[in-house]
Parts: C-alpha cells; sequence; structure tokens
C-alpha cells in the first residue's frame, strides 16, 4: 500500500515542480532559476515518496541535495554570479555536497533476492 500511495504522488509532484519553475522563472525573470527550482522540487518530492514508504535514512539521503542546491543557489546569487552560473555550480557544488556527506547517513540494509536462474535449452523454445 506504501509503494502504490508513493507512486501516486508522482504525477502530482511533477507538476508541482513545474509550477514551481514557471513561478519561479515568471518571479526572477531567468530561464536558470526556474530550471533550478524545477530540479529541486523533484528531489523534494523524491523525499516526500521516501518518506510515504516509511524509509526515513532513504529520505534523510535524498534531501541533501535539494537542500543544498537551493542554500548554494543563495550563496552564489548574493556574491553575485549571473543565473547561469549560478544554475551550474549550485548543481555541482550539491551533488559533491551529497557524495560527501553520504558516509554519515545511516543505510537500511538491502533485501537481496537471489534465485537459481535455469539455462532455456533450444530444443525447448522450437517444437
Amino acid at each position: 500500500m506504501r509503494w502504490t500511495a508513493s507512486q501516486m504522488l508522482r504525477p502530482i509532484v511533477f507538476v508541482l515542480a513545474i509550477v514551481a519553475a514557471v513561478m519561479t522563472g515568471n518571479r526572477t525573470d531567468s530561464f536558470w532559476y526556474g530550471l533550478l527550482a524545477f530540479f529541486v522540487a523533484m528531489g523534494a518530492g523524491r523525499v516526500l515518496r521516501s518518506l510515504v514508504r516509511g524509509s526515513l535514512p532513504q529520505a534523510l539521503y535524498r534531501a541533501i541535495w535539494p537542500g543544498a542546491a537551493v542554500g548554494y543557489a543563495f550563496l552564489f546569487d548574493s556574491l553575485g554570479l549571473p543565473p547561469w552560473a549560478t544554475f551550474f555550480v549550485s548543481w555541482i557544488a550539491a551533488s559533491l555536497t551529497k557524495q560527501a556527506l553520504r558516509p554519515i547517513v545511516p543505510r537500511q540494509p538491502r533485501i537481496v533476492v537471489r534465485g537459481n536462474w535455469r539455462s532455456i535449452d533450444l530444443d525447448e523454445l522450437l517444437p
């Protein structure tokens, strides 16, 4: 049930991300800030879906990138970088931050199912 509910959030989050991108782009008169807002909103949607699934460590890990991207965007904008440079530098810095914080975030053990696959002979396929 949780998985189904989280999958139902996908189109809703996508529409809300487009709305966030359009609103941000119109307010700032910048395509690049709107594009960054779209990706941040999609990342926030992934966090919400992880919370609905009941995976708090995964939600915490997925929340690093959107939060860092917003923080870096405000930082680089206040430093006077042009919008296109702010987009790319924020994206790269947020990705590096996410990977640097990876060892700190606790991991949930994954369930791995290993099965034996039987090879199919050509005689079985042909009549």
